[in-house]
């Protein structure tokens, strides 16, 4: 098993961050709008959200860069902490990455470090179903999947995405 370890994401991680970032198979199931443009203009999307923080203030916006053994940047996470005590998570591995472990070893790192710091209630990871890759590392993380249909339109899902979910508190 892979050693990896999460470290907040900062804007010096840019330019080693974007080469993860611009995988073009990392878009396969995400929106192609959310692949920075260059390295300089992810230095400046950081710089924007060194705060942590929406700009309403209403949500928790963070970011790591995941790192493996060598020190090198692989991939990266992020958390979105609502207000009602939801915390939607998202990550993402360069695909010469995939299948050693380093979002599994990350992820659990992530939802650790959330429940001693922030008063999660639930843990949410929205993926695509055909997303495979991202569904079973979910379930494999614990998470199962919301079938309602009050939680699918309050978390504004196509009909191709699924909610999975996770109780808060130590994990």
């Amino acid at each position: 098993m892979p050693i990896s370890f999460i470290e907040p994401r900062q804007p010096h991680h840019a330019a080693e961050l974007f080469q993860v970032m611009n995988d073009p198979l990392l878009y396969e199931y995400v929106d192609i709008a959310h692949r920075p443009a260059t390295a300089d203009a992810l230095r400046e999307r950081i710089e924007r959200n060194a705060s942590g923080k929406s700009p309403d203030r209403s949500q928790d916006w963070l970011g790591w860069v995941i790192k493996n053994e060598l020190g090198h940047i692989v991939g990266y996470l992020t958390a979105t902490i609502h207000q009602d005590g939801d915390a939607h998570i998202a990550y993402g591995i360069a695909s010469r990455f995939w299948g050693n472990g380093y979002a599994k070893i990350a992820t659990k790192q992530l939802l650790l470090l959330l429940s001693k710091n922030y008063p999660v209630q639930r843990f949410c990871i929205i993926a695509e179903r055909a997303n495979t890759r991202s569904v079973l590392l979910a379930k494999a993380l614990g998470f199962i999947e919301e079938t309602s249909d009050i939680e699918r339109q309050k978390n504004e899902l196509s009909q191709s995405e699924i909610l999975l979910h996770k109780h808060g508190g130590l994990v």
